[in-house]
C-alpha cells in the first residue's frame, strides 16, 4: 500500500511538469527531448495565412469511357463474339465503375502527396459537392505563392511509365555541353551566383557558392585552377566528383561521377593552418617537432619475436583505425595506429592422388569405374608407392583431380579448407608419410603430408611513434589526445572557389509512349506458392505491344511508374513480358499492395481537375486573427476567474487554479499529436478558436453546479469535507448529462460537417472532456486538501 501511495503523486507530478514544459515557447525548451522540443501549434489557413484552392473534378471523361465500354460489350454480344473477349471488357467496365465510386478519395490522396512535396504539413483537403458537381477544397497554410500552389497541385493526374536513363550517350553529352555553353553565356550577363542558384534545382547540376579547397582535396580535374586568381575570370574543366551511397547489401560505396566544372576563383591561394587527420602525415609532423620522438611505418610485418611483446599484445587487441599509447619495458613509450591486422593461421601442405568413381561428387562424365573398382585401384596405387614408385609419377598417371598435372600437390591450405576426413589424415601424419585410401564424397584419396600443421605468425600494418626521454608514457598519452582532438596542424595553401558542376551521367527517367490511356486495371492477387500479395496490371492491345517492347529493351533495369508526377513504384524487369499482363512483386503486406493498386488505378482515371476558385489570406491578416483570438481567450479567462472569486470566494480561487490547469492541459494537447502516437495534429483555425473560447465558459459550469450544492450543505451546518462529498455526488448526474449531450453534438458535427465545422467541433469536444477532468478530479482534489486544514473551520470563506 505504501508503494502505491507514493507512486501516484510522483507520476502526477511528472506529467504536470511535462505539460508545463510543453506550453513554454519553443526557444525555452531546446534542451528537452525531441518530442517535447519540437511540439508546436499547427495553424490553419485563416490564422497562418496561405492559399485556398477549389478544384472541380470532371466526370465527363470517365462517363464517356463507361458508355463506350457498354456499347462495345453490347456490339460484341450482338455479333456473338467469344466469351473471353466479352469477359475481359466486362472486368474492365467493373474496374472503371469502381474507380468512379472511389474517385474523389483517390484524387484527394494524390493531391495530398503533391502538397506534402511543397512542405505544407497542415494542409486540409475537404470534399465538397455543389449540385451534381464534385469539388475538392485545398487549404495550404503558409503558402501565399498562389501560382506555385496551382502549378504543383492542379496538374492533371496522369499514369506514366518511364524507363531508366542512367547510361551516358553521345547525344546526352552533347546536350549537357550545350547546356554548359548556355550557362556560361548567362553568367556573363546575369552573374555567377544568380545563374548558379537558378540551375541548382536540377538534379544533374550541383552549385557550390563558396568552397575552400586544399590542393589534395580538389575534385579530380580541377588541379589546373590552383594557380588562377579572381582576375582570371570563368574557367571550364572536365573532371569528376565522388558521390557516396549504399550497395544492395547496405555497404557504403563511392561512385565517381564524370562531368564538367564551370569555376570562378573567389580568393587566390592563401596559407592557413589545417587539421591533419591522416595518421602517417600527423605522425611525421609530430616527429619533426620533437627530437625525442621517432616515426616508423610497417606494412604486413610478421609479428615475430623481433617485435616487442608489448606491441604484439597491443596490436592484437586493437580495432582497425584505433590509436593507443603503450609503455615499453625500457621505460620508453610508443603511440600505435593500426591499419591492418591478420591473425596467424594453422597452415599445412599436402599432395594427393584422387581415384573417383561414377556418381561421386565432381566426377567427370568420362569416369565410368564403379566404387569397388575405384577402391581396388587406390589400393593398387598405394602398393606401388610402398614399393618405391615416386608419388608425383603416379599422381600424373592416375589422379582424377585437377592437381594431378602438378604431381598431386595441393600447396598450402589452412584448417577447415578440406573436408574433415581429408584434413584428419593430413594432421595425423608426420612429414612425408602416405595414408591408406581415404574415402570422401569425391572418391578415394591417397594422401601425403608434405608439411605438418604449423601456426603462422600474426601480421600487421601499422604506424608507430617511439617516445623517449623523461615522462615518456605521459607524453605518449598526450600525443594521443592531440591526435584525437584534432590539434595536429600543418600550414598549407587553400583556394576559394565558386563552382557549377554539370553531370555527364544521366540521373533520371526517360519518357515512353506507354501511359494511362493504354492501362486497363490493377488488382491485388496472391502468389499461389508463397501467398505474398502481388499487384497484377493489365493493358489494352496497343499497350500490351508497347509494354512488351519496353520490357524486352530493359531486362535487368528498372521501369518507373509515375502517378500525377510522383514516383509510386520502380520494379526491376526480370524478363520480356508478353500478353499485356504483368505482376509487380516486392510489396510487404496486403495494405501496401492495395495502396499501389489504388495509385495505379487513380492515374488511369480519365478525370481531369480544373481550378474553379481561389482565395489568398495574407500572413499579416492571419497573424492579426490569431492575435485577436488569443486576446479574446485571455480576457475571457481573466474575467471568468474574477467572477468566480467574487461569487464563490475561496472556492472560486480553487476553481481558478483548476481552470489554469485546464488551460495548460488544453494548450499542451494542441501541440501534441492526436492520441500521442499518431502522425496527425489538431490544425487550429478561427472556428477552432471559437470552440476554445466557448469551452472556457463551459469549463466552470461543473464547478458552479458543485459549489451551489456545497453552499446548500454548508448552510445546514455540515463540515466542509462532508459538504464537498455531498455536493459532488448530487451535482454529478447533471454534470454528466450536460457534458455528454454536448460531446455527442460535437461528435455529430465532426462526422457530418465541413473542415470549418470540424475544427469547431474537435476543440469544443476536447474542452468538454478536459473541463470534466479539471472539475471532477482537480477541483475535488484541492477541496479535499483544504478540508484537512484549519481553513475548513471558517465557513464564511466558502459560502459568505
Amino acid at each position: 500500500m505504501a508503494k502505491n501511495h507514493y507512486t501516484w503523486p510522483a507520476l502526477v507530478t511528472i506529467i504536470a511538469a511535462l505539460l508545463c514544459i510543453i506550453v513554454l515557447p519553443q526557444d525555452a525548451r531546446q534542451w528537452a527531448p525531441s518530442f517535447v522540443k519540437t511540439a508546436q501549434l499547427h495553424l490553419g489557413l485563416d490564422l497562418a495565412g496561405g492559399t485556398q484552392l477549389d478544384f472541380r473534378i470532371s466526370e465527363k471523361e470517365i462517363a464517356e469511357q463507361i458508355n463506350a465500354l457498354k456499347s462495345e460489350i453490347a456490339q460484341l454480344e450482338a455479333r456473338g463474339a467469344s466469351n473471353d473477349k466479352i469477359i475481359v471488357l466486362k472486368n474492365q467496365l467493373s474496374s472503371v465503375e469502381q474507380q468512379k465510386e472511389s474517385m474523389v478519395e483517390a484524387i484527394r490522396t494524390v493531391l495530398e502527396r503533391r502538397i506534402n512535396a511543397l512542405g505544407v504539413s497542415e494542409a486540409v483537403i475537404t470534399p465538397s459537392y455543389v449540385g451534381n458537381e464534385k469539388h475538392l477544397l485545398v487549404e495550404c497554410p503558409g503558402v501565399v505563392d498562389t501560382q506555385k500552389c496551382i502549378d504543383t497541385v492542379g496538374k492533371t493526374i496522369q499514369l506514366e511509365f518511364k524507363e531508366e536513363f542512367t547510361e551516358p550517350t553521345d547525344e546526352y553529352e552533347a546536350e549537357v555541353r550545350s547546356h554548359v555553353k548556355e550557362a556560361r553565356a548567362r553568367i556573363a550577363e546575369e552573374g555567377f551566383d544568380t545563374v548558379g542558384q537558378d540551375l541548382s534545382a536540377d538534379i544533374a547540376i550541383s552549385y557550390q557558392p563558396e568552397s575552400r579547397y586544399f590542393y589534395d582535396a580538389l575534385p579530380d580535374g580541377l588541379q589546373g585552377v590552383w594557380n588562377r586568381t579572381p582576375a582570371s575570370g570563368i574557367a571550364q574543366y572536365n573532371g569528376s566528383i565522388s558521390v557516396g551511397g549504399q550497395d544492395s547489401s547496405g555497404q557504403e560505396t563511392t561512385t565517381e561521377v564524370p562531368g564538367i566544372f564551370v569555376v570562378e576563383v573567389m580568393r587566390a591561394r592563401t596559407q592557413t593552418g589545417r587539421t591533419v587527420n591522416e595518421a602517417d602525415k600527423a605522425f611525421e609532423i609530430i616527429a619533426s617537432q620533437d627530437r625525442a620522438i621517432t616515426y616508423s611505418t610497417w606494412k604486413d610485418r610478421s609479428l615475430t619475436n623481433a617485435v616487442p611483446t608489448v606491441i604484439q599484445n597491443a596490436l592484437s587487441s586493437m580495432q582497425l583505425g584505433e590509436l593507443r599509447a603503450v609503455t615499453m619495458d625500457d621505460n620508453t613509450a610508443a603511440v600505435l595506429f593500426l591499419r591492418k591486422f591478420v591473425p596467424g593461421q594453422t597452415e599445412m601442405e599436402a599432395s594427393h592422388i584422387l581415384v573417383a568413381y561414377k556418381g561421386a561428387a565432381s566426377a567427370g562424365e568420362d569416369i565410368t569405374r564403379s566404387k569397388a573398382e575405384a577402391l581396388a585401384l587406390a589400393e593398387d596405387i598405394k602398393s606401388k608407392l610402398d614399393n618405391g614408385t615416386r608419388f608425383e609419377t603416379l599422381a600424373r598417371q592416375y589422379s582424377d583431380g585437377p592437381s594431378g598435372k602438378d604431381g598431386g600437390s595441393l600447396g598450402t591450405f589452412g584448417i577447415g579448407t578440406m573436408v574433415p576426413a581429408f584434413e584428419q589424415a593430413v594432421t595425423s601424419q608426420s612429414k612425408g608419410e602416405v595414408s591408406q585410401p581415404v574415402e570422401t564424397q569425391f572418391g578415394y584419396h591417397i594422401i601425403r603430408t608434405d608439411k605438418v600443421p604449423t601456426l603462422t605468425n600474426n601480421t600487421a600494418s601499422y604506424e608507430v611513434l617511439t617516445v623517449t626521454g623523461d615522462n615518456a608514457a605521459a607524453r605518449a598519452t598526450e600525443v594521443v589526445g592531440q591526435l584525437q582532438r584534432g590539434e595536429v596542424m600543418s600550414n598549407e595553401d587553400y583556394i576559394t572557389l565558386r563552382t557549377l558542376f554539370f553531370s555527364l551521367l544521366p540521373t533520371g527517367w526517360k519518357d515512353t509512349l506507354l501511359d494511362g490511356k493504354h492501362f486497363r486495371s490493377a488488382t491485388v492477387t496472391l502468389d499461389p506458392t508463397t501467398n505474398i500479395p502481388l499487384v497484377q496490371i493489365t493493358f489494352d492491345d496497343e499497350g500490351a505491344t508497347l509494354f512488351q517492347n519496353l520490357t524486352r529493351d530493359n531486362v535487368g533495369k528498372r521501369l518507373a511508374i509515375f502517378v500525377g508526377g510522383q514516383l509510386v513504384s520502380a520494379p526491376t524487369v526480370q524478363q520480356e513480358i508478353t500478353g499485356g499482363t504483368a505482376v509487380i512483386t516486392g510489396t510487404q503486406n496486403y495494405d501496401e499492395a492495395n495502396r499501389l493498386a489504388q495509385d495505379l488505378n487513380t492515374g488511369a482515371i480519365p478525370a481531369p481537375i480544373y481550378l474553379a476558385g481561389q482565395r489568398t489570406v495574407e500572413a499579416t491578416l492571419g497573424a492579426e486573427a490569431l492575435k485577436t483570438s488569443l486576446q479574446a481567450a485571455l480576457i475571457g479567462i481573466l474575467v471568468l476567474m474574477g467572477y468566480m472569486i467574487l461569487v464563490y470566494r475561496f472556492l472560486g480561487l480553487l476553481a481558478d487554479i483548476a481552470l489554469a490547469g485546464y488551460a495548460i492541459i488544453f494548450f499542451a494537447l494542441l501541440k501534441l499529436p492526436l492520441f500521442l502516437l499518431s502522425s496527425n495534429y489538431i490544425v487550429l483555425t478561427l472556428a477552432g478558436m471559437a470552440g476554445i473560447i466557448l469551452s472556457i465558459g463551459m469549463a466552470v459550469d461543473a464547478n458552479v453546479l458543485i459549489f451551489e450544492r456545497m453552499k446548500e450543505e454548508l448552510r445546514k451546518g455540515k463540515m466542509l469535507k462532508t459538504a464537498a462529498e455531498t455536493g459532488f455526488a448530487r451535482a454529478w448526474p447533471s454534470i454528466r448529462d450536460g457534458n455528454v449531450s454536448t460531446f455527442i453534438t460535437c461528435a455529430i458535427l465532426f462526422l457530418v460537417g465541413t473542415s470549418i465545422v470540424r475544427g469547431f467541433a474537435i476543440t469544443l469536444g476536447m474542452g468538454v472532456l478536459i473541463s470534466m477532468f479539471s472539475a471532477i478530479v482537480v477541483t475535488r482534489y484541492l477541496i479535499r486538501k483544504v478540508a484537512q486544514t484549519r481553513l475548513a473551520e471558517n465557513t464564511k470563506l466558502f459560502c459568505g
